[in-house]
């Protein structure tokens, strides 16, 4: 790890928690010298793009600090929010598994802190050792599990159970975020998401 930045080692820290806790298993340390040659820490500025619709996108990252959101343009012209990407998680999206346009905006929120490498290397890291595996089956999981509980929050939840749910599951968001993302991401309009605010401060 010699020649490496302070301030790097910080970086690379937070993202060694984030997988070993994705894993429950500790990263070897001549693993981690090959991670840190690979990944390179981004800077994202309030409102500045991580990937337009259009690109081919070639680069996973990992989310050390700030808060990014994932939107895509319908066909009335509504920007509609798909997911949101918080703190300790992993920046993935179809176009790039796909190797095709992506169909989707990713625009940091606020200033983020990234680690970036290109996917194919990525790969070849995951594939090369036992807890890459690992890593790669945990993201598996997780997104299988988001998608399932997103579309049953869809199918089985009121507007307000899921406004509710999520308001738990992130308790500081609004905050964070423009209450016009968490209408769309919620699927109603603003003007709905204000009267159930309104009727649960009332309760």
């Amino acid at each position: 790890m010699k020649g490496t930045d302070l301030m790097e080692l910080n970086y690379f820290a937070s993202f060694f928690k984030i997988i070993e806790d994705l894993i429950d298993d500790k990263i070897p340390e001549e693993e981690q010298v090959k991670v840190m040659k690979i990944f390179k820490p981004k800077m994202l500025k309030k409102k500045e793009m991580f990937l337009k619709a259009g690109d081919i996108p070639d680069c996973i990252a990992f989310n050390i600090s700030g808060l990014l959101r994932c939107f895509y343009i319908d066909i009335k012209g509504n920007d509609v929010t798909k997911y949101f990407c918080f703190e300790d998680s992993i920046i993935s999206y179809l176009g790039l598994i796909k190797k095709s346009e992506s169909k989707y905006y990713i625009e940091a929120i606020e200033d983020c802190l990234l680690l970036c490498t290109d996917y194919s290397s990525f790969n070849e890291l995951m594939s090369d050792s036992i807890w890459g595996l690992k890593v790669v089956k945990s993201l598996l999981e997780k997104s299988l599990l988001y998608k399932e509980e997103r579309e049953s929050s869809f199918l089985l939840e009121t507007a307000t159970e899921r406004y509710v749910n999520f308001i738990k599951k992130y308790p500081n968001i609004e905050k964070q975020i423009n209450l016009g993302y968490i209408a769309s991401y919620l699927g109603v309009s603003q003007v709905s998401l204000s009267r159930i605010r309104n009727k649960l401060d009332r309760i």
